[in-house]
């Protein structure tokens, strides 16, 4: 997958590889988004992907990243991982008030529980400590057909091989779902 803009449109919206730093010419004032994954982990020892959708109040798509991680992990730390993507790319958007949305219950009630133990502590220790840093923040669990958007996000990085994140604008393949789910 390529990104491909009129120069109009870079000079509107930007689109990043995802290790690139984040530099975006529109000024954000920080509001009430909606934060939500997906995972994908392939049972042939390929790296694990995910997909983060921030959205805005209105349902719009305000950010994405699509990303490639560095190693296949199991589904559970896959989720866990692209919890904390989300909630990190939320914080580097300068967002104040939160609600992160996953399908994974068990990540969701380790964060809301405290669950520290196993393998996952360290991964929610750090969610906790970054969403700490919103002025408010959320976790709620939401049932996997909610998260159609982010599916093909993750999808898009295993079959690209590229990791992205989109700011301000969305990105085309998602485009008809997010639509559909803001009701438009």
């Amino acid at each position: 997958m390529q990104a491909k803009h009129s120069k109009a449109q870079a000079e509107n919206s930007w689109v990043r590889q995802a290790h690139a730093p984040i530099v975006s010419p529109n000024t954000f004032s920080a509001q009430a988004v909606q934060l939500k994954h997906c995972v994908g982990v392939h049972v042939d020892g390929s790296p694990s992907c995910i997909g983060v959708a921030i959205r805005d109040y209105r349902g719009s798509l305000f950010a994405a990243s699509s990303k490639i991680l560095p190693a296949p992990f199991s589904v559970e730390i896959t989720e866990a991982l692209a919890l904390q993507e989300g909630v990190l790319l939320a914080l580097d958007l300068g967002i104040s008030h939160a609600i992160v949305e996953s399908d994974a219950l068990s990540i969701i009630q380790a964060i809301t529980e405290g669950d520290l133990g196993g393998d996952l502590g360290h991964i929610v220790q750090n969610i906790k400590d970054i969403s700490s840093s919103f002025s408010w923040c959320s976790f709620q669990h939401l049932k996997r057909s909610g998260n159609r958007a982010t599916h093909e996000l993750a999808r898009a990085a295993r079959i690209s091989g590229v990791s992205w994140v989109w700011e301000g604008v969305c990105p085309s393949f998602v485009e008809h779902i997010i639509i559909e789910d803001s009701g438009g």
